[in-house]
């Protein structure tokens, strides 16, 4: 396994960690969500309303990507899904490429 192939599988092995961790908060955030409120007594409030406020998902996926590309630039939500689409097919050409050199 060359050095290429290694920082690939490792950024893919942090990212499912990441997506691992998310599962986690989520299930963390919707206990606290039932018992952890501010507020007074009789008025009572959740302390936090969102899971975003909670776990920001996307900044972690971005610390972990930013770390392995050099040209990440974090990326919105509306075209996320489209440029993630193209990063992992021109990935996949690249890893079949190093593949085909290997034999």
């Amino acid at each position: 396994m060359g050095l290429a192939e290694y920082s690939l599988r490792m950024e893919a092995a942090l990212l499912k960690q990441a997506n691992r961790e998310r599962e986690i908060a989520l299930q963390a955030f919707l206990n606290q969500s039932v018992q952890e409120t501010k507020g007074s007594e009789k008025h009572p409030v959740p302390k936090y309303t969102r899971f975003s406020d909670f776990f920001d998902y996307g900044e972690a996926i971005d610390n972990i990507r930013a770390n392995y590309e050099q040209d990440y630039q974090p990326v919105s939500k509306a075209g996320a899904n489209k440029r993630e689409a193209d990063l992992i097919a021109q990935r996949w050409k690249k890893y079949i490429e190093m593949k085909r050199k290997e034999r």
